[in-house]
């Protein structure tokens, strides 16, 4: 299941909450993260998300492998496809999204960590996309990986199927922090809080920017920054303009 909390300041728990399981996940709480965050975004009173798992195994084992037994090409394209919402929801919420990580963090638990803002890991923790030896390549958020931790780590870590160290990780750019297990949600809250400074729309705006950076020639993108700066001093002179 997914589990919520919110705190008085503003801030949204969401738990990955299947521990007998390995906290894998299943098509239903894959919907349930795309409510969150989608629910997340268009709430003014929350200001940051946490994303972090039940139990002090792991984060997540990835997709419920009981999802790809079968041989229809099209249950794998819905199933692959509810995965990617997720990514999206949490690239396209208007608030930060931290992840706190303990333990194993998988396939697709990986992917869906790589489209938050921050990840901070557990010294125990470790990192794995493990498709290729089960017959299919690594798709997603997986494409993503060369600007979280550089093209050669990213290469070496889809194609070998490998366990990455939470140490590997850390030097290659994809975790905040790395810090002891007992510490990560804090150590991500700290991340959270300090976004709090800052006014919401503005971060919103800032996350926008994000994507359009990823996804746009230079000059495209610089030109999104501009009418994206204008805009925030238009709210400025009327606090009820849309964005």
């Amino acid at each position: 299941m997914i589990t919520e909390s919110r705190t008085d300041e503003g801030i949204l728990t969401v738990t990955i909450d299947n521990p007998t399981k390995a906290n894998s996940l299943s098509a239903d709480m894959l919907e349930r993260l795309v409510a969150a965050f989608t629910a997340a975004s268009s709430d003014p009173s929350l200001r940051a998300v946490l994303l972090t798992a039940a139990g002090n195994r792991g984060f997540s084992a990835g997709m419920d492998t009981a999802q790809f037994e079968h041989s229809s090409s099209t249950r794998a394209y819905e199933t692959i496809s509810l995965l990617g919402r997720v990514c999206e929801a949490i690239k396209d919420c208007d608030v930060p999204v931290a992840a706190a990580i303990r333990g194993y963090c998988v396939g697709g638990a990986l992917e869906i960590a790589a489209a938050a803002d921050f990840r901070v890991g557990g010294v125990s923790s470790w990192y794995s996309m493990p498709e290729v030896r089960i017959g299919i390549p690594s798709v997603l958020d997986a494409a993503n990986l060369h600007r979280v931790m550089g093209w050669t780590k990213a290469s070496e870590l889809i194609l070998t199927a490998n366990r990455f160290s939470a140490e590997d990780m850390d030097k290659c750019g994809f975790l905040n922090a790395l810090v002891e297990d007992a510490e990560v949600e804090e150590r991500a809250l700290g991340y959270l809080r300090d976004t709090m400074e800052s006014d919401r729309a503005v971060i919103a705006q800032q996350k926008r920017l994000f994507r359009t950076w990823k996804n746009s020639f230079e000059r495209e993108a610089i030109a999104d920054s501009k009418k994206e700066f204008a805009l925030a001093f238009a709210r400025k002179s009327d606090p009820g303009t849309e964005e």
